[in-house]
């Protein structure tokens, strides 16, 4: 597996501290230059929180989903700035079937199960030229993969003494359930210049499952996780950038027609 950022010295997977200043709003710029090669007009970002990647990008039409904003949404909500202040379960539910989205940012609850459920329920709201954004899918290590983030953070410090408060949760799991049992989509994951994240869109991609068992993914630990990191199909953020613009560039006006 190539490795990407930082020499390693552990079991820990690539990360992505490559150069500090380039973690400001990594996920804003990811996203702005996918919106710039499909030509994407309508986002969705479930998990706003204080909004530092929804304020920053740069879509027409935005609509943001979280039970407990950390801004006044008055302040920035318009005709094409929606904010829902709501779980993203009931966000879906009332959604109406005929909303698409063309970029779909999912950072909510940092578990798989409801990491799982999100990523259903945008598909059900995407086309086929969409681009499905999933963060948080590389864990940096046991204490990062744990699904209870206090819980994480206060047996990192009482076991490693380190006051660090990175908490991925058990998102990665996604990405092995996208792996056996999405074979409608094809994905990567970027490893460099941020946070990694995983990227998914519609193109087949027919491949051999890896457990073929749901429920095998849902008890799949850190450890076993490390050994299996290929299923991520890692790359470098400008691998994956050129991946889509190799792909949008295949659908050619396809995104305009749907518009």
């Amino acid at each position: 597996m190539k490795e990407y950022g930082h020499p390693r010295h552990d079991s820990r997977p690539p990360l992505h501290m490559d150069d500090p200043a380039r973690l400001l709003n990594h996920s804003a710029r990811r996203i702005n230059r996918l919106a710039e090669m499909a030509g994407a007009h309508r986002y969705l970002e479930v998990g706003v929180q204080a909004g530092a990647t929804f304020h920053a990008v740069k879509i027409p039409r935005r609509v943001g989903v979280d039970p407990k904003f950390a801004f006044d949404t008055a302040q920035y909500a318009g005709a094409d700035t929606q904010f829902h202040a709501m779980t993203s379960d009931a966000y879906f539910s009332q959604l109406s079937f005929d909303e698409r989205f063309d970029i779909v940012f999912i950072d909510g609850l940092h578990t798989f199960e409801q990491a799982l459920r999100d990523f259903h329920n945008a598909v059900v709201h995407g086309h086929a030229d969409s681009i499905w954004i999933i963060d948080d899918t590389v864990p940096i290590d046991a204490y990062s993969a744990h699904r209870n983030q206090k819980e994480a953070v206060a047996v990192r410090r009482r076991e490693r003494r380190q006051e660090s408060a990175a908490w991925h949760g058990d998102v990665y799991k996604l990405v092995f359930a996208l792996h056996d049992f999405f074979p409608a989509f094809d994905y990567c994951t970027i490893c460099t210049g941020g946070n990694p994240q995983t990227l998914a869109w519609l193109e087949k991609n027919p491949r051999k499952p890896l457990f073929n068992d749901l429920e095998r993914i849902c008890r799949l630990d850190y450890f076993e996780f490390t050994r299996h990191m290929e299923i991520l199909n890692p790359v470098s953020e400008a691998e994956g950038l050129a991946r889509m613009e190799r792909f949008f560039h295949s659908r050619g006006s396809a995104l305009d027609l749907r518009r």
